[in-house]
């Protein structure tokens, strides 16, 4: 594909109508740019990474409802800039979260009630994953291994391994809906 506005309308289009190829071209004819961009900004690999991540999976979560006024460029980049600010200030409220732990903690026995059923949902949302999907998934986010470390272990490239994380974490999210506390996600996260 051409590296045209009318190569990006059609690659758009086909987005649109949930075609995964749209999604994997478009990626492969930005993902470099938008990482140095965040990277210039955030200069760590892994939070780098997971910019370029989100940002790609939530275009892929709202593509029937997208519209793009100028250029797909532009709006790539726009996206990771609104999620590299998002990142710098989770870096900045990181002591008002711990904060928040501690209070949770000192708080009732219902709140860790939730907090184990949110887990056991959230394993077994994992076990629904296909088998190298949830094999990748699982290093990234339970073992804590970089998308290099993982794609080395399991001999694939990181552009699979970034594929993988981006279909589990859309499929988690898909699964979870709306209705999860925040807090609780936050614990979440934080004790996994």
């Amino acid at each position: 594909m051409k590296n045209t506005p009318n190569g990006d309308a059609e690659l758009l289009a086909q987005l649109r109508e949930s075609e995964h190829s749209a999604l994997t071209e478009i990626y492969n004819k930005y993902w470099i740019y938008l990482y140095q961009s965040s990277f210039r900004i955030l200069q760590d690999y892994d939070k780098t990474n997971d910019v370029i991540q989100e940002v790609f999976v939530n275009l892929w979560e709202i593509r029937s409802k997208l519209f793009i006024k100028l250029s797909l460029k532009s709006y790539l980049y726009a996206a990771v800039k609104y999620e590299v600010l998002r990142q710098l200030r989770k870096q900045v409220i990181n002591d008002d979260i711990l904060d928040f732990i501690d209070t949770l903690e000192d708080n009732s026995n219902e709140q860790l009630m939730e907090y184990k059923e949110l887990q056991q949902q959230i394993d077994q949302i994992i076990e629904e994953l296909p088998s190298r999907c949830q094999e990748v998934f699982k290093l990234s986010r339970l073992e804590h291994l970089t998308h290099k470390e993982i794609a080395e272990k399991l001999a694939i490239s990181t552009k699979t391994v970034e594929y993988h994380i981006a279909n589990a974490l859309v499929y988690l999210r898909s699964q979870l809906g709306k209705t999860l506390s925040i807090e609780l996600f936050i614990l979440f996260l934080i004790n996994r």
